[in-house]
């Protein structure tokens, strides 16, 4: 086609889609790929969607003398989408730690380093020479010219990188931990998402905004160089008679049948009683399949306990825990809470198995997910440790499995990471690991998220969920991507019934695995699936300013009828809970969706009361209210 006409007939095109799509906001770029047929006004994939990937083949060796992992990768990337691509974003995260480039926190400068060193780099059997004037490096993602060697639509290209870093002392998500315990991950040089919405993804990592990474295959070998160092990973392990000793090895893979529990104090080994093979270096071997990262851990003595479990009907995961043998978290069954964590995601919500076959759950610092393993810190309390763990779990359906683009939408990410554990969270903590109720009076998660909801919305620091993350930092961004997302499931689900939200999010998720939706496809979804326009809600939640906050304007008796008039004035679409208390001490409660604002900025209801009322009150502690004070009579 030719390329001049092609601007008149995409603006022509775009004044023309559907009625029914035009009371809802769309950007541009959005209504570009509707017209593309790369998306859908009913949510699915369009018919000409297309998306990029990689295989990756690495060798890697870590040196606990020097604290250096170096590398050499070799990665063919399948260039899947109809434009020939004039050049590569390769992203190198461990610039980030490199002096002067930007962070979203102040960095001790124990943390820092050079960032990668780039030893070679082919790509297409072309050297580029990474200080040239082809190859730049701005900030995390390292540009490269491709004038001498255009990857060609619908082609294949081989990229050939060595490189090199120096780990860095723990800083969050990844590091040392000690001298001889690693979390390594952003380790490797990592081609960057050319997607259908914007091209090449050039955000570069400040420390807050995380993934949005193509779905790609990986075989990775990663040599160590001591006695019993054991390697954590992404993945499955392929060779484990070549590192694991005789005796351990049939350990190991009773374990990995699940005929067993595997439990071993790695810091009682030595010389005569050993878990590796060799008493120097060993290299392991691990392959995953359509995962949007890979990262590994490694320590000689952490306490670790595996085996493999049922997370539902014939969905198997390898589980193993990893911790210090002197972490506070020991004392309470870290194995027990990622077992059914993984068991309550598979079966109850979302409800769809999971969807790769290991995970591990690694004592580092902080919380941090990725696929098949999370960076769980230290945590002294039954309560953190639930929390911390299943949130952590539960990012392997967003965005590990479901690949949205955290890195602008942290909502569609961290938003359900909250969302989707958070009954299995409350039941799992009113009981200790003492057996012992906890306080009655001690606030759930769920209240907990609705406290910080009504301290910042309608602030400064509240502002439209659409609001692209990468823009925000602090209190917007935490506010945005955590507590209020969870809030808007929340009443979603409430409006929707248990099981039409559930049959939503589940075709949602069928429909987009290894896939890149946007909040649009999200949208779109569950107007198709629920057969209701909800663009009404998504605008009034996600594109509006506004506030939750209801009050009881009117309550007038006529008879033994009591009519009630609640008034919406804060704009926000929040159920209606309402409460009468007798003189007798006895109660009558009554509760509307959200539904009820649609249209609407007042709801009138009538209630019978044949008895004296001694006071009425509006909400409850999992209902939203910036204002209280006005909430009864």
């Amino acid at each position: 086609m030719n390329k001049i006409f092609l601007p008149i007939l995409l603006g022509l095109l775009l004044n023309v889609l559907p009625l029914h799509s035009q009371d809802i906001y769309m950007p541009t770029e959005y209504r570009k790929a509707l017209v593309k047929n790369t998306r859908s006004l009913d949510g699915k994939p369009g018919t000409a969607y297309w998306q990029n990937y990689s295989d990756y083949f690495i060798e890697s060796e870590v040196n606990s003398s020097t604290k250096e992992i170096s590398g050499r990768e070799k990665i063919i990337y399948h260039n899947k989408s109809p434009h020939d691509l004039s050049k590569l974003v390769i992203r190198l995260y461990q610039d980030f730690l490199k002096p002067g480039k930007s962070r979203d926190w102040e960095g001790d400068p124990k943390y820092f380093g050079e960032g990668t060193a780039i030893k070679k780099l082919t790509i297409n059997g072309i050297d580029f020479e990474a200080d040239s004037k082809d190859v730049t490096r701005p900030g995390t993602n390292m540009v490269i010219n491709l004038s001498k060697s255009t990857l060609k639509a619908g082609m294949d290209n081989v990229i050939d990188i060595e490189w090199s870093f120096k780990i860095p002392e723990k800083f969050p998500r990844m590091g040392m931990y000690d001298s001889t315990s690693y979390m390594i991950a952003y380790w490797y040089p990592q081609i960057s998402v050319f997607d259908d919405i914007e091209g090449w993804d050039m955000i570069d990592y400040n420390g807050v905004v995380e993934f949005y990474n193509d779905f790609s295959n990986f075989d990775v070998r990663i040599k160590t160089d001591r006695p019993n160092m054991i390697v954590w990973s992404t993945g499955l392990l392929q060779n484990p008679e070549e590192v694991f000793s005789d005796g351990f090895l049939i350990k190991y893979r009773d374990a990995a049948a699940g005929n067993s529990k595997l439990e071993i104090d790695c810091s009682a080994l030595n010389s005569t009683n050993q878990i590796t093979r060799n008493n120097g270096s060993s290299v392991w071997h691990y392959k995953a399949e359509s995962v949007p990262d890979f990262v590994f851990s490694m320590s000689d003595h952490y306490f670790w306990q595996m085996k493999r479990i049922e997370a539902a009907d014939d969905n198997f995961v390898l589980l193993s825990t990893a911790f210090r043998p002197n972490a506070l978290s020991l004392k309470f069954d870290v194995y027990k809470i990622a077992e059914e964590a993984i068991k309550y995601l598979a079966t109850t919500m979302p409800g769809v198995p999971f969807p790769y076959p290991s995970m591990t759950v690694f004592n580092g610092e902080g919380g941090m997910e990725f696929p098949m393993m999370v960076n769980d810190g230290d945590e002294d309390d039954w309560e953190s440790l639930i929390y911390l763990t299943s949130h952590e779990i539960s990012h392997t359906y967003f965005p590990f499995m479901t690949g949205i683009n955290e890195r602008k939408y942290a909502w569609m990410d961290e938003g359900f990471a909250v969302f989707l554990p958070m009954e299995f969270q409350i039941k799992m903590d009113r009981f200790g690991p003492d057996n012992k109720e906890r306080d009655p009076e001690k606030a759930d998660q769920r209240e907990y998220f609705v406290k910080s909801f009504n301290r910042f919305s309608g602030t400064f620091n509240d502002v439209p969920m659409l609001t692209p993350s990468n823009l925000l930092k602090s209190v917007p961004y935490r506010f945005n991507a955590y507590g209020k997302s969870e809030i808007v499931f929340e009443i979603l689900k409430d409006m929707l019934g248990e099981d039409l939200f559930k049959k939503s999010l589940q075709e949602f998720i069928a429909r987009w695995s290894g896939k890149h939706p946007m909040p649009y496809d999200f949208f779109f979804t569950f107007n198709d699936v629920s057969k209701k326009d909800l663009n009404w809600f998504w605008t009034r939640w996600f594109m509006q300013s506004g506030t939750a906050d209801l009050s009881i304007s009117a309550a007038v008796v006529t008879s033994d009828k009591m009519e009630i008039k609640v008034t919406n004035k804060g704009g926000m679409p929040v159920p209606i809970a309402v409460t009468l208390t007798f003189e007798d001490r006895s109660e009558s409660y009554h509760k509307t969706t959200a539904e009820v604002w649609k249209d609407a900025s007042e709801y009138r209801f009538t209630v019978e009361v044949k008895k004296k009322v001694k006071s009425i009150k509006l909400g409850n502690g999992y209902i939203p209210d910036v204002n209280p004070e006005d909430n009864g009579l």
